[in-house]
């Protein structure tokens, strides 16, 4: 019997021993599942706050490969990068980016801009413009013809639509102007903006057509030194920076946003989290809170993909509403061309059948002179006395036609001298004279 007591305790002490061993793995897996869950709701936290704070992407064009040195330099970008960062943004900096890497973080910066606070686009590089659009060219643009601007260059419009996705965005161009090996029909070193702007952002030039196109360049340095300066500031606002990168007012701007201190926001205390209890009736709702936050990192994630695939969707269609406008106004200027060389063809057809006319008016009077000379009637010899036939031949001799003798005989010298005579009016040739002939020779008073 006290054998079976004693089996009994030990029985009791082995159930007690397992039953403490697993309380503690299952406190400690609870401990680890609060703790998880703590630090994916930080993540989330964190990730939520970046979405919603200060974004900003700088791309540098200084050295080209096809184009001439800009004269602004990536070092002024670096240090507007560097003062945007002090100011609390997350900055994509692109240094002489190829038109690749410039459209890859463009696509990085629109996730990275939807939703945000501030939404910031520094263009600084050379730039050109063509059908109502300014584009901002990479380090390996090279453009045969204005419309590869589409495929080879970044569109300032279609970033403006990028940038508009944030509560405010902005998107400041400090160009210069480029000198190609060949002219092309169509640049204009002057920015151009015709498209609609985002009710909440700006799009802002250090030149506009107000700056000479000689004094471009000097203005984009100018406008980027100044814009380097504001921004190392402690409180810059946004209406200063547009003020300093459009040149002190000078340059153009497209669009208008509420003004927005641009000094760095105070960080936002973390609130620690309560620890979880180690219950066993808690661990359920500890890995459901988990796979909750899971679902919402998949769900932020899936957001920016789509976010990405809208943009380029967007790209896609302004670039096709551009190919299309531009081969409308190519059709209108064909057509245009068309009439103008019509127009010319039957101008110098209406010349050609003046003088067509002309010369058939000319041919026809001549034609009459020749019928009223062929049909005149010889005056006879016979009937003129010897004093008028002397003075025929006097005046024969004194024309250079006649050299015989003056005796009133109208001989074979007499008929050739009056052959010549007849020659020189481009008259029948006969060798005798027409009454009109004869009245020429001899005037009234001398007959």
């Amino acid at each position: 019997m006290h054998f079976d007591q004693a089996g009994r305790l030990v029985g009791i002490s082995a159930v007690r021993k397992s039953t403490w061993a697993e309380l503690g793995r299952t406190y400690a897996i609870l401990l680890f599942g609060s703790i998880t869950f703590t630090i994916s709701l930080l993540l989330t936290s964190t990730l939520s706050a970046q979405a919603a704070g200060r974004v900003a992407l700088v791309l540098v064009a200084e050295d080209y490969q096809k184009l001439p040195k800009s004269s602004v330099g990536a070092k002024r970008g670096g240090e507007i990068a560097e003062a945007l960062k002090d100011h609390g943004f997350e900055v994509i900096v692109a240094p002489n980016p190829s038109n690749a890497i410039a459209r890859a973080n463009l696509r990085d910066f629109a996730a990275k801009a939807e939703g945000a606070d501030l939404a910031f686009v520094v263009l600084i590089g050379h730039g050109v413009s063509w059908g109502g659009q300014t584009f901002f060219l990479t380090t390996n643009t090279e453009i045969g013809r204005a419309a590869d601007l589409l495929s080879r260059a970044l569109s300032a419009t279609n970033i403006a639509q990028i940038v508009g996705r944030a509560q405010t965005g902005g998107v400041f161009f400090f160009m210069t102007s480029p000198s190609f090996e060949n002219p092309i029909e169509g640049l204009d070193a002057r920015p151009q903006f015709a498209s609609e702007v985002p009710k909440n952002a700006v799009t802002v030039f250090a030149s506009s057509a107000r700056i000479p196109v000689s004094r471009i360049d000097l203005a984009g340095e100018q406008a980027a030194e100044a814009t380097a300066k504001l921004l190392q500031q402690p409180s810059p606002s946004l209406s200063e920076l547009i003020k300093v990168a459009s040149s002190g007012g000078m340059g153009a701007v497209f669009g208008r946003v509420d003004d927005v201190s641009l000094t760095k926001p105070a960080p936002t205390p973390v609130v620690a989290e309560r620890p979880v209890a180690p219950v066993a009736l808690q661990q359920a709702p500890a890995v459901q809170k988990n796979e909750e936050a899971d679902g919402k990192l998949e769900a932020e994630r899936r957001a920016r993909e789509q976010a990405e695939a809208r943009a380029r969707d967007e790209q896609l269609r302004a670039e096709r509403a551009q190919a299309e406008v531009l081969k409308a106004q190519a059709d209108a200027k064909k057509a245009q061309a068309d009439v103008e060389k019509a127009q010319a063809d039957a101008e110098r057809a209406k010349q050609e059948a003046k003088r067509v006319e002309a010369q058939a008016q000319i041919a026809a009077a001549q034609a009459e002179e020749l019928r009223h000379a062929s049909v005149a009637t010889p005056v006879d010899d016979a009937q003129l006395g010897q004093k008028q036939r002397r003075l025929i031949q006097q005046k024969l001799r004194d024309l250079g036609l006649y050299t015989g003798p003056i005796d009133a005989i109208m001989g074979p010298l007499t008929r050739e001298a009056i052959m010549g005579y007849q020659k020189s009016r481009n008259a029948s040739v006969t060798g005798y004279l027409t009454a009109e002939q004869f009245d020429a020779l001899l005037p009234k008073e001398a007959q």
